[in-house]
């Protein structure tokens, strides 16, 4: 599906598929998995043919960022979000010209929309391609900060979570039970917001390769307006970079805390079979060698032979006992 825009009257442009030239108003062409009809029209009212899927998946320097003729060729990994929940990467490829950009991509990107650039009517848009592409990659950064302040709340949720205070009350073992659940849930959801942090690096990553490359290659395209706007946006990915390796270090704390947690709880299980084997040796070793029935063993004739024996076991199981709770030990 194609759609054209117009980015300074942010209205979208109808355009005959047929057509042999575009609109001197569209500025924006958006390709949503074109098909090869699509593609043979875009070839030509472009000059150039776009890029294949196969080659916007290369990951080499080179195949993401070339110049052709007079139109850059820019390729960036993008979030996107699967109707599962889970969140991948899909790539985004850029055909940028002096009158119009064009977006290619396979997957829905909501920052691809005219809408995300409505969002931000109050900023002055430029014209011509340049503009229209530094209008779309603004929404792209506007839309990463968004889904990093909402990882953000979450990890909040699950460090208030993971350090609650009531867990230094005791608990019943129903509730002990359901917090083991709890934190293997919460290694999940950690391990779930370390990959949606990661793919936004990736992102983040490709747009701090694109800026430098713009401003090298398309200087001539560029007024002192785009290109001072091109380099603020180049900032705004690097605090974005910076942010987001702060919450990946943030997410490793909290999963390793949720790993001592369990091993916490694990040692306490441990704890409570090492009192119960420490207590059970003593009657063992009395009881074994009474039960071991020699001919000369004269506890045998006595007439409180037996319960001297049972008399012996339980003290020597109370005195362990009395001594690990004088040292505190439960």
């Amino acid at each position: 599906m194609i759609t054209c825009y117009n980015t300074l009257a942010r209205t979208a442009v109808p355009v005959d598929l047929g057509a042999t030239t575009l609109p001197p108003e569209v500025t924006w062409i958006d390709a949503f998995r074109p098909d090869p009809a699509e593609t043979a029209f875009l070839a030509r009212v472009l000059g150039v043919a776009p890029p294949t899927y196969e080659r916007l998946s290369e990951i080499e320097s080179s195949s993401r960022l070339y110049a052709e003729a007079d139109r850059l060729f820019l390729t960036t990994p993008m979030v996107y979000h699967e109707l599962s929940g889970l969140v991948r990467s899909t790539p985004l490829g850029f055909v940028l010209g002096k009158s119009a950009v064009l977006t290619i991509r396979f997957k829905p990107i909501p920052a691809c929309e005219l809408k995300q650039l409505s969002d931000r009517a109050g900023d002055r848009a430029l014209p011509g391609g340049y503009g229209a592409f530094l209008a779309i990659l603004d929404a792209i950064i506007d839309h990463l900060a968004d889904e990093l302040e909402s990882l953000t709340d979450q990890l909040d949720a699950f460090s208030h979570e993971i350090f609650r205070h009531d867990d230094l009350k005791p608990r019943p073992k129903q509730q002990n039970a359901a917090a083991d659940g709890g934190l293997r849930l919460m290694m999940r959801n950690l391990g779930r917001v370390g990959g949606h942090t990661s793919r936004i690096s990736e992102t983040l990553l490709g747009i701090s390769r694109m800026t430098p490359f713009v401003i090298q290659s398309g200087a001539e395209n560029l007024s002192p307006e785009a290109r001072a706007k091109l380099k603020g946006l180049g900032r705004d990915v690097s605090s974005l970079t910076e942010y987001e390796s702060h919450m990946s270090d943030k997410t490793q704390f909290l999963l390793d805390a949720t790993l001592g947690m369990i091993s916490v709880d694990q040692n306490d299980a441990f704890k409570v079979l090492t009192l119960v084997s420490v207590v059970g040796i003593p009657p063992t070793l009395i009881a074994s060698m009474y039960g071991m029935n020699f001919k000369n063993m004269p506890e045998l004739d006595w007439t409180y032979g037996y319960p001297y024996g049972l008399a012996m076991i339980v003290l020597s199981a109370l005195i362990p006992l009395i001594w690990f709770k004088w040292r505190g030990w439960f």
